[in-house]
């Protein structure tokens, strides 16, 4: 015991002196964090004052109702598993609670595998018109012995103009992570939601099973259900929230170029303050824009420090100028990965999960699945993000190394859990787990009903990305453990050798682009670790295909001559147009490690004019969504989709129509002859686009650092500014980082410190942000791929 005190003492004076040697200094309360989680040894607590739902419970309350519940007993509806009671002794309101008494499983596993069921308490109203108001609210109490969280759903049901919940939409409905053995108010604003003739309200819980050592019963209280009308938040549209400024919470980096924007002030003159000091440290007038908008620039100001903006009565919350810009973002994302780890005993979340979820190779043999991170809200697992997050870690690690030791080796410790994943859970044949849907929690024992299995694939873009995962390692562990090292090695060379055996078999119309792209990376990063010229040709090879995707000519019949963009496939049939995940940054990634690489190459002057055009393609579409500088999604043409491969939720819920896909379309920006620039993706059931907007970003700053264009590091740079608080609800959309974040849809891994949801949305086929209180997947739901994409944006600005 006295050694790994010891030890402990020795890692603390590390952590301290090497903290000491860097000019990116934690601001207090990321201080505090890291000092409380050990550096991410515990999951980090948030600072709830700094939250959106706090401001939301201070409202003022201009109309309520209440929707009585145990007084008016009888009268309620109960659906699903067990029964519902009055409880005296368990209330908020004094009046009595209602209780559910229900079993944490069922007799029987979902074939999904999701969560066994949801029962609900429902309060019937009849066809109600509550359009005066505008928030609903209620109290709930769990009892869940054995668990540390539970989610709790809330639905407004609604049979006029419209019916809620959508089927297969996901509105209608609002989910928040309640805790056990407290009482906890959850608030949902409503404004968007049709509510003119209300069936009823609910509340319900998920059933997610009972882990080992947890009651396999559980309760729900529900009390003091009312509705009522407060100052509804902003939610769609570009207008900015009322008294409010916009600018990045995460601050900014020097030498970035640095705005702010108000809406509706009466003078345009504005101050920063030192935060220390008190003092003023800039002063300047803003620029007037369109529909009352006012830009805040203050470039100039590089002096490191910690600042606030006043204008008018409006004073915005602290922020970084300087290196320490997004080092809390940094480590809270990191937070989000660590809290995220399968197969790992992670108090405050769970415990040792899926030893008993195992992956089964065609020729019968075995692997246990348990280890690598959760990918999302659900227990998912799947080498794709698994490996992204990784490759965010090390690219994040090699920007920092040799300037703050501690992030740096706590970085490759989080990338060594996903590697050690990766690699233990390939067969060494091509066939690996590829990914599960897990949503439920097991008891680790084999044979019993929650088991779980997923058969073994072999994948080109599997064994590609798991090769990208590992070579990128190497060089961070070849001499701290060379070991491990040979072992990434190994399983970086077979893998990549296993993709391209299948790859000609494997790409389509709809993934040769991506495809491609994604194998010339690969094959790049594999030449960078053994400088052997056959990757430097199969990389120069795989190019050709990407090249051959992309519109070199610029389109003249359109009103924005635009070109540089790409199409699917070399049979140009569709544009490539991201909705939910985005490998956009590919695409110029690997055309720009060839011309780093090889500049003399005979097609280098291809890569050239392609990386360019792109370029070309990114300026041109830079100034279509101002005043957020937001790039816009993809240009579609009407009547031109293919459904065949589109994934949807739920044994109810259809493909969509052509119909509403040419709405969609036809709410972009015209360009010509049945082509659209939409500002942000046509979409359907999975609708948050941090991922598109992330996806250009990257290839935007890759660009930057080619062709040493500044612009487009700062349009690059505004893309991120969005996801933390340059948005027209002026909140950053990172949970626990920066300032009024939402509850997101965490389902079980509850509020995690660092999670990026899927991301803002739009309303139906609308063409403009949406982003409502409400709280469901996949808009607001918490997911690797997104966070690893901030880490990832957050890597190339601790390059500069």
């Amino acid at each position: 015991m006295r050694f790994h005190n010891c030890l402990f003492i020795l890692i603390c004076f590390q952590m301290v002196f090497a903290q000491a040697q860097t000019p990116w200094k934690p601001d207090p309360k990321l201080a505090k964090q890291l000092n409380d989680s050990r550096y991410l040894r515990h999951i980090m607590k948030e600072d709830s004052t700094d939250a959106g739902l706090t401001r939301w419970y201070g409202k003022k309350v201009l109309k309520s109702r209440e929707l009585p519940m145990a007084e008016d007993f009888q009268s309620l509806r109960h659906t699903g598993p067990g029964t519902i009671q009055v409880d005296h002794e368990i209330t908020i309101s004094g009046k009595g609670s209602v209780r559910l008494d229900t079993p944490a499983s069922l007799g029987k596993k979902n074939p999904t595998n999701r969560n066994y069921a949801t029962p609900e308490i429902i309060r019937p109203l009849n066809h109600e018109d509550l359009r005066e108001y505008n928030r609903f609210s209620v109290w709930v109490y769990v009892d869940a012995p054995g668990v540390y969280l539970t989610f709790c759903g809330f639905t407004l049901y609604n049979e006029g103009v419209k019916v809620m919940p959508t089927p297969g939409r996901f509105e209608g409905q609002h989910f928040e992570t309640v805790y056990p053995n407290k009482w906890q108010r959850i608030v949902w604003e409503i404004p968007d939601l049709y509510r003119d003739r209300v069936t009823g309200f609910s509340v319900n819980i998920m059933l997610a099973g009972a882990p080992a050592g947890a009651s396999e019963r559980m309760s729900l209280y529900v009390d003091d259900m009312r509705i009522e009308q407060v100052e509804a938040e902003n939610t769609r549209g570009f207008n900015l929230r009322k008294d409010a400024i916009a600018y990045s919470h995460s601050g900014y980096k020097p030498g970035a170029r640095k705005q702010a924007l108000v809406q509706h002030v009466k003078d345009t003159s504005f101050k920063l303050y030192n935060e220390e000091t008190g003092a003023i440290a800039y002063e300047g007038k803003g620029t007037s824009r369109k529909d009352g908008f006012v830009l805040l620039d203050f470039s100039d100001l590089e002096t490191p420090g910690r600042y606030t903006i006043a204008i008018d009565d409006i004073v915005s919350k602290p922020f970084a100028i300087g290196p320490s810009a997004y080092l809390a973002t940094a480590w809270r994302t990191l937070n989000f990965f660590y809290s995220e780890r399968c197969g790992y005993d992670q108090p405050g979340i769970h415990q040792e999960c899926h030893q008993d979820v195992f992956c089964v190779h065609p020729d019968g043999r075995t692997i246990s699945a348990a280890g690598g991170w959760h990918d999302a809200a659900d227990l998912t697992q799947g080498v794709g993000n698994t490996a992204e997050g990784g490759i965010a870690m090390l690219e994040l690690a090699s920007a920092v190394k040799g300037k703050d030791t501690v992030l740096y080796e706590r970085l490759l410790e989080e990338a060594r859990w996903g590697l050690n994943w990766t690699m233990r859970t390939r067969f060494g044949d091509g066939y690996r787990q590829g990914g599960l849907i897990i949503g439920i929690w097991t008891k680790n024992i084999r044979g019993d009903k929650d088991d779980m299995q997923s058969e073994a694939r072999n994948t080109p873009s599997d064994n590609l990305i798991a090769a990208s995962y590992c070579a990128l390692a190497i060089p961070h562990f070849e001499e701290k453990d060379p070991v491990f090292a040979r072992w990434c090695r190994n399983c970086a060379i077979e893998d990549f050798r296993f993709a391209m055996e299948l790859l000609d078999t494997q790409r389509t119309d709809n993934n040769e682009a991506e495809l491609s792209a994604l194998a010339t990376v690969t094959a790049m990063r594999l030449y960078r670790l053994t400088h052997d010229a056959q990757y430097l040709e199969q990389a120069a090879r795989l190019a050709r295909t990407v090249m051959a995707c992309q519109q070199l000519e610029r389109r003249k019949d359109w009103s924005i001559p635009l070109h540089g963009f790409f199409y699917e496939s070399t049979s140009k049939k569709r544009i490539l147009a991201y909705y939910h995940q985005s490998k956009e940054h590919l695409l110029m990634e690997g055309l720009a490690m060839l011309l780093t690489d090889a500049p003399n190459h005979a097609d280098a002057a291809q890569w050239k004019t392609a990386c360019q055009a792109y370029a070309d393609y990114l300026h041109d579409i830079a100034g279509k969504m101002e005043p957020y500088g937001l790039l816009p999604s993809a240009v579609y043409e009407v009547n031109n989709t293919d459904y065949s491969h589109l994934y949807h939720e739920g044994d109810q819920v259809g493909l969509p129509s052509l119909e509403e896909y040419n709405a969609q379309v036809r709410n972009g920006i015209p360009l010509g002859k049945d082509f659209y620039l939409r500002r942000f993706p046509v979409a359907y059931q999975f609708r948050g686009f941090h991922a598109v907007t992330m996806g250009k970003a990257k290839a935007a700053f890759i660009l930057a650092r080619l062709l040493k264009d500044e612009e487009l590091k700062h349009i690059a740079t505004r893309q991120l500014e969005y996801i933390v608080g340059f948005n027209p609800f002026a909140m950053s959309t990172i949970y626990g980082d920066g300032y009024d974040y939402p509850p997101l849809y965490g389902a079980y891994a509850g509020n995690v410190v660092g999670a990026v949801p899927v991301g803002i949305e739009t309303f139906e086929n609308d063409d403009e942000p949406y982003f409502p209180m409400q709280n469901n997947c996949t808009y607001k739901e918490i997911w690797t791929h997104t966070t690893a994409r901030v880490l990832w944006l957050v890597a190339e600005l601790f390059q500069l």
